[in-house]
């Protein structure tokens, strides 16, 4: 009876208890027993500051670097003012209606630990905590928001007790101090403080449940030592009765999950993060065998800091796979993926650029005041509201529909290029670079490169042109698109005024009306800057009333900035001609779209094929059909025979009268009208495929290659995975293919499938095939394997499919199969099986040759430069057949019957080609190339050394040579000769023994030393003169080059010495030169 009555009392305490969220097998659901997948926003930054948001990096990361910093500025009464405000504005019922309106279900609250109890440091206590009340009244007040619209609180220890990451902007780690996993104190601190949260909130309902510890970064092996915390956090939580659910990371910033299974409580989720890496659907592989495996929820706790693409596709990816989410973070300081954009304030700059050296120290008023601002631009009506953000997260993943930015701009009027539709990439716009994967690229990619205004991949930027909204679209790329969904008030003919600003010409773009071309290609000029603003206009547009589609394409890579489209109306529909457009290739790479600038008759074109001509770079070719499409109705089809390719020029002519538009005018008649070639790039077969080149994957990541030419190369491959490339054969044939191959330790497994795009039937081309063990991810081998079925004709995918992963692949080699390996396809060999080693011709038949050393050639040089006495001397082994010789400028000789010997001769110096053919061999020739040469020009080159007097002279052009000095004769084998000269005036004469190589002649004078003293001077100043000479011309010149006096002066015998007097001079520079047969100085005096 008595275990009956304590059963009883159980279980009236365990239903007293308002359970909200549980777990329940691998989904999670409410006291009803309904499902919740949760769907959240994390307001970071708010209680832990983080340094990277406050753009305070490299100078106050951590938050307790920033409160040092800013208490040594303001104090810390102030600085404690500024956090108080800081919580009050940054978080509030405000921004917790907005997210309910928005439709997230869910909060969840980073929490610092210093805001519910003193750091161990400083406890006046080593034995006890003391409890702070700031931290509770938050979450109470978080509750209190929440609860009116049925939003769970997850409360996430973002910054434990002495910090559980080496990262110490994340956890506010100080490395002065023990972290989280060095000190028991801070781990049992950490353990008391949940137990408190615990008994605080364990009956209320809204609470979500607890993230434990949020992204540990330490080296903790095999994660025991963190489970070990976890289970002493669990059991206090549930020592107080508290049953919410328990969230679990992992290390490594919350994805190693490694030690912590099995689970060891019933309501438990593990939790993981995701940032800056592929969303393909098979990227949650590596996390839900947790799931499946222990049969427990798992739920993505933190995302963010990307473009609306990559959120779209993330929260898809999840959802698709049934987790739930909670993205990071509602508010960021000046930047675009965040639902709100704190305005960043000039005097909040001033004290970072303080901070980092780069600017004058703020008063203490004028930094409090900068940062009460601060904390005042966070209220949200102070904010910049990014609501692409919310759009990108809630209504994107379920849909493809397009809705106006803020509502249909109208026509006529002005439409502004940066408020194009709100929607996903490939539907509201397209742009080359959308997101960032740097985790699985390894290198950033910035999506907006203009950080402006939206959080897409369109390039925006601010201008100050005063025929815009303040900003534009730049930074275009060939392929790009953006679409306005626009309410034209009025049909009828307009001019479109485009605002534009480049600085280089080239940039082409036009638009489309309802996917159907409007415009025909701009093509725009340098403005004189890109913030440089000019209108240039394009007539002839036809619009209806009604809400419309208009995209702007872009066309080419030259970038152009555009701001804002003038839709002016000029006139009346029933005004204009019946005219083409533009004209583009079709989707279907075998048809070209002719656009029309009002609706097509599509009965006038029944018999009209005749009257249009294709020519498809220079060439006719032929028309298969002309085709209407309703849903297009100002397009006219035209479908071919042959299919087109990427790099073709394409025209398009008209020249009947039979096509008529619905109100029967005729269609204008036009000549070589430009086709708009917007093809994707294929590999054209036989061709060496680069692996990374893929059009669609799964799994696959690229990085750099060392194999031999660079580049990248695919890796990290799996199971299951797969590339695909875009492949064009020309006529139906066999292949080999070569595959580039390296791997460390797997032998991986592939295949090929061929898939027909226009019926996407899977044919398998080659079955599996094992690659070998390099024993490194980049020592590389090739392995071959012809392909077991055809290539047909046509357009096709190539499908590479991995069965086995753990290898990189460089390339794939496609050439037509050579069974008899004489180097020509079998589809072109009309002599198979070829013996190994035979030479053939283009149709794979042996042809007639001799052995190399039945031909020998001597050739003799020119005698002197620009003679022509050279020869070249011919013979032949093999006398039994004749023989015709050829040479470059020569007339024609023979060697026949039993000669075996012939001569060119009278030859200049130059580059022949000497070729053999054997008469009655039609097609054998053997050619040589043959130089004759001639000497070389003599040339010579003397360096002096003045202090010295020894020469040194490099001579070139023989290799032997006369050298003449004052009339003494030297013979020199080699090209340098070194010796000695007296002072005065050397005649240097240098020849050889060919007389046409001419003499060389060359004067050098080595002068006797001289000393002169004083200098500065204010009147004489005393030569001393080396040598012999009896006298020395003496010559004075101003610093302008003006002669002051020149004259013969006498050498004092015994001193050698003359003087030069300046007394009569004015003080200045003066320039002195001194001539006689030995001496040549010159020198310059100052006289004072």
């Amino acid at each position: 009876m008595l275990k009956q009555l304590t059963f009883f009392i159980l279980l009236i305490s365990s239903l007293s208890f308002s359970q909200g969220l549980k777990t329940k097998g691998k989904i999670i659901v409410d006291e009803n027993e309904n499902e919740v997948l949760l769907r959240g926003y994390t307001p970071g930054g708010w209680l832990v500051m983080e340094g990277y948001m406050m753009q305070s990096e490299g100078t106050a990361g951590a938050q307790h670097e920033f409160v040092e910093r800013f208490t040594d500025l303001v104090g810390e009464d102030r600085t404690n003012q500024f956090f108080a405000k800081w919580r009050e504005n940054h978080f509030m019922q405000e921004d917790v209606d907005s997210l309910a309106s928005w439709g997230f279900n869910s909060i969840r609250v980073p929490l610092h630990y210093n805001l519910f109890t003193l750091p161990i440091q400083e406890e006046p206590n080593a034995d006890q905590n003391t409890w702070l009340e700031t931290g509770f009244e938050i979450i109470d007040n978080v509750l209190s928001w929440a609860e009116p619209h049925k939003m769970y609180v997850i409360l996430d220890m973002h910054a434990a007790p002495g910090g559980q990451g080496r990262n110490s902007e994340i956890s506010d780690y100080d490395p002065s101090k023990p972290s989280l996993w060095e000190s028991e104190r801070n781990k049992t601190k950490l353990v008391e403080l949940w137990k408190k949260i615990a008994e605080r909130y364990k009956d209320n309902k809204w609470i979500g449940g607890y993230d434990l510890i949020n992204e540990t970064n330490w080296d903790l092996p095999g994660g025991v030592a963190l489970r070990e915390l976890y289970e002493r956090i669990t059991t206090a939580i549930r020592s107080v009765g508290d049953n919410h659910i328990l969230y679990i990371e992992g290390n490594d910033y919350g994805n190693n999950h490694a030690g912590l299974t099995p689970p060891w409580d019933d309501n438990m989720v593990y939790s993981f993060h995701k940032y800056w890496n592929t969303t393909n659907e098979n990227d949650l592989d590596w996390i839900l065998p947790l799931r499946e495996n222990y049969d427990i929820p798992l739920w993505m706790g933190e995302s963010g800091e990307n473009s609306n693409k990559w959120y779209t596709d993330a929260v898809h990816l999840f959802e698709s796979n049934n987790v739930g989410w909670a993205w990071w973070a509602i508010k960021k300081l000046g930047d675009i993926d965040s639902a709100f954009s704190v305005v960043k304030n000039p005097g909040y700059q001033d004290i970072i650029n303080y901070w980092k050296g780069e600017g004058d120290k703020p008063s203490e008023d004028d930094a409090f005041a900068a940062m009460m601002k601060l904390a005042d631009n966070l209220l949200i009506k102070n904010c910049l509201y990014r609501k692409g953000i919310k759009d990108a997260l809630l209504r994107q993943p379920h849909t493809n529909e397009t809705i106006p930015y803020n509502k249909a701009q109208e026509i006529p009027g002005m439409v502004y290029l940066s408020d194009y539709d709100l929607g996903k990439s490939g539907y509201a716009y397209y742009d080359l670079d959308s997101a960032d994967y740097n985790l699985s690229t390894g290198s950033f990619q910035a999506w907006n490169r203009g950080w402006r205004y939206r959080n897409d991949g369109v390039d925006i930027e601010t201008n100050d042109d005063s025929k815009s909204n303040g900003y534009h679209v730049g930074f275009v790329g060939k392929g790009e698109w953006i679409k306005y969904t626009v309410d034209v008030k009025e049909g009828g003919l307009y001019r479109a005024d485009f605002r534009h600003a480049s600085a280089a010409d080239g940039a082409r773009f036009y638009l489309t009306n309802n996917n159907q071309n409007l415009t025909s290609v701009m093509t725009t000029n340098n403005t004189g800057g890109w913030f440089n603003f000019i209108t240039t206009s394009m007539s002839g547009l036809v619009l209806n009333a009604g809400l419309q589609e208009i995209k702007i394409h872009f066309d080419s890579n030259s970038e152009v900035n555009i701001s804002s489209i003038d839709f002016v109306k000029v006139g009346e529909i029933s005004q204009a001609n019946f005219s083409s457009v533009s004209a583009k290739t079709g989707s279907d790479e075998k048809s070209i779209e002719l656009y029309l600038n009002q609706n097509l008759d599509e009965n006038s074109i029944a018999n009209s094929k005749d009257e249009f001509t294709i020519t498809v770079d220079g060439e006719s070719v032929s028309i298969n059909s002309l085709s209407y499409n309703e849903d297009k109705s100002r397009t006219l089809i035209i479908n071919l025979v042959d299919n087109l390719l990427f790099d073709q020029e394409i025209l398009i002519s008209y020249s009947g009268e039979s096509v008529l538009s619905k109100t029967n005018k005729p269609l204008q008649k036009f000549t070589n009208l430009s086709v708009l070639n917007n093809l994707e790039a294929r590999y054209v077969l036989p061709a060496k495929i680069q692996a990374e080149d893929y059009v669609n994957m799964l799994g696959i990541s690229v990085e750099s290659t060392s194999d031999t030419g660079g580049g990248s190369n695919i890796g990290y491959t799996h199971k299951d995975d797969y590339a695909e490339y875009k492949i064009y054969n020309d006529e139906r044939r066999k292949f080999t293919v070569d595959f580039r191959i390296a791997s460390n330790s797997d032998a991986g497994e592939i295949s090929l499938d061929l898939v027909e795009e226009s019926t996407g039937r899977f044919i398998t081309i080659m079955d599996k095939l094992t690659l070998p063990v390099t024993n490194d991810w980049q020592s590389w081998t090739t392995i071959t394997k012809n392909l077991s079925e055809d290539v047909r004709k046509g357009v096709h995918i190539i499908r590479l499919n991995i069965h086995k992963g753990g290898f990189n692949m460089n390339w794939m080699d496609f050439k037509e199969i050579d069974s008899d390996g004489d180097g020509v396809s079998d589809s072109n060999d009309n002599c198979p099986d070829t013996p190994q080693g035979t030479r053939v011709d283009v149709n794979g038949c042996p042809v007639f040759e001799l052995p190399l050393n039945n031909f020998k050639v001597e050739v003799g040089s020119a005698t002197c430069v620009g003679k022509s006495d050279g020869m070249i001397n011919l013979s032949v082994e093999d006398a039994s057949y004749d023989y015709s010789v050829t040479i470059t400028g020569q007339s024609d000789l023979s060697i026949t019957g039993t000669s075996t010997t012939a001569s060119f001769t009278g030859l200049a110096k130059g580059t022949y080609e000497v070729c053999f053919k054997v008469v009655g061999q039609d097609g054998y020739e053997q050619c040589f190339e043959v130089v004759v040469g001639e000497p070389k020009p003599l040339s010579a080159f003397i360096d002096v050394d003045d202090d010295s007097g020894k020469i040194s002279i490099s001579m070139s052009g023989s290799d032997s040579y006369n050298i003449n000095i004052n009339g003494i004769d030297t013979t020199v084998d080699g090209d340098l000769f070194d010796t000695e000269l007296s002072t005065g005036l050397s005649i240097i004469r240098i020849s050889t023994d060919l007389e046409c190589q001419g003499v060389i002649e060359r004067e050098v004078f080595i002068s006797e030393k001289i000393h002169y003293y004083p200098n500065p001077t204010i009147s004489n100043v005393n030569v001393h003169v080396g040598g012999e000479d009896a006298s020395v011309k003496v010559s004075v010149f101003s610093e302008k080059g003006d002669l002051i006096y020149t004259r013969d002066q006498n050498v004092e015998q015994g001193s050698r010495k003359i003087h030069i007097d300046l007394t009569n001079q004015i003080t200045g520079t003066y320039i002195v030169t001194l001539e006689s047969k030995t001496v040549r100085q010159s020198f310059k005096i100052i006289r004072e």
